[in-house]
């Protein structure tokens, strides 16, 4: 993980190469608050970053939010301090990244101060399901953002499923839309008996979470109304199988979700572990110590966990979504109603129940996990960057 910029004005920013006069390239990277590290919007920046230290004509400074996600704190840096301090580097650098969608009213700043402005578009936002005042104030304030990113530069976005909807719904031109995928490479060793076996063990005592020999289902993200995760904890209580354990990984971004799934498992008696805060060397312990990935969500912009899950050798069962086809093809078990309590019980059972099946999906999910190599994404973010910064100025 690159290391982030430990002050907002008037410090040192770090930068990609020792040397950055030289470059010809001079891009600065706005990121989020500093503890949201771990999700996958600001993982996927966090790695584009990484990956640019490859290329000696760029030079890249990251600048992100040292505050707490809803602190006082992080709302000035946010709406008062990152508009000034890009009008301030709008002119001394080639090409200004906002990391996603919740920035892009930052855009008229710094085109109004003659900068180039490139913002990363993960998904188009809809009038999903939300729960609760503060989850629906973001979802509605988020539609309303996301008409200035028409004005940005250049767009880049994850999937050809967000590239559609954004032509389709916000008018954008299909040329101004750059496609650059998420970045795997291989950080975490590969699932196998004997490896699934240390991490169960690291996890009981780093965690206090004995998982034993039972069957583990994974799911890794925040607990937003739109992951849908009081589904899957539904199929389980109807399941009633005391050899299937659930291992939840995230935040309870919405307190009333959380609740809920700790409620539904209560009352089934369906051994199930919330786990918050986790390091990555526990997360990574977490992947290796699962036998298979669930993600019951109703809508992702790229879905990044199911490809990590591909990666360590995990099978998956997601939902049918466009954005899952693009990403995973045929390699995973696809419950066609995410909603429908049923379908999952059905696919968890086959799952659990079928070691060939197991294998094959842990065989082609691999395989395809493997598609989404730095080398290649580094490649096509070098060249969007380039292409945007030899531009004329506003």
């Amino acid at each position: 993980m690159s290391r982030i910029s430990e002050s907002l004005l008037g410090g040192a920013n770090y930068e990609t190469r020792a040397s950055a006069k030289d470059a010809r390239i001079k891009a600065v990277w706005f990121l989020g608050p500093r503890p949201a590290s771990w999700n996958g919007v600001m993982r996927y920046s966090l790695d584009c970053i990484e990956i640019m230290k490859r290329f000696d004509d760029v030079s890249m400074q990251t600048i992100d939010i040292p505050a707490q996600p809803r602190s006082l704190k992080r709302y000035w840096t946010h709406f008062v301090l990152y508009p000034l301090r890009a009008m301030k580097l709008a002119r001394e650098v080639d090409v200004i990244v906002l990391y996603q969608e919740d920035m892009a009213y930052m855009i008229p700043f710094v085109k109004l101060a003659g900068g180039r402005v490139c913002i990363v578009m993960h998904h188009v936002v809809f009038p999903d399901k939300t729960r609760g005042l503060i989850e629906t104030l973001k979802a509605r304030y988020m539609r309303v953002l996301q008409y200035i990113i028409p004005h940005a530069d250049m767009i880049i976005s994850t999937t050809d499923v967000t590239i559609h909807d954004a032509t389709s719904w916000l008018g954008i031109a299909r040329e101004r839309i750059e496609l650059v995928v998420n970045a795997f490479d291989e950080t975490i060793v590969p699932t196998s008996a004997a490896v699934r076996h240390r991490a169960r063990a690291a996890l009981q005592e780093r965690l206090n979470i004995y998982l034993g020999d039972a069957t583990v289902l994974l799911n890794v993200g925040t607990d937003e109304t739109r992951k849908n995760n009081a589904t899957i904890f539904r199929a389980l209580a109807e399941m009633g199988r005391k050899d299937i354990v659930m291992l939840r990984v995230g935040r309870a971004q919405n307190a009333a979700n959380r609740k809920e799934c700790e409620q539904i498992a209560r009352d089934a008696g369906l051994i199930a572990h919330f786990v918050e805060g986790a390091s990555d060397e526990d997360l990574a312990y977490c992947y290796q110590a699962a036998d298979a990935y669930l993600s019951p969500t109703l809508h992702e912009g790229f879905g990044r966990t199911v490809i990590e899950a591909q990666l360590v050798g995990l099978p998956v069962i997601a939902s049918d979504l466009p954005v899952y086809r693009f990403t995973m093809g045929d390699t995973f078990l696809a419950v066609q109603d995410p909603l429908n309590v049923a379908l999952w019980r059905e696919q968890i059972t086959c799952i659990a129940d079928d070691e060939a099946l197991r294998q094959d999906l842990k065989r082609r999910g691999r395989a395809n996990a493997q598609r989404y190599s730095s080398e290649s994404v580094g490649r096509e973010l070098h060249r969007v960057l380039s292409s945007l910064a030899r531009r004329p100025r506003s």
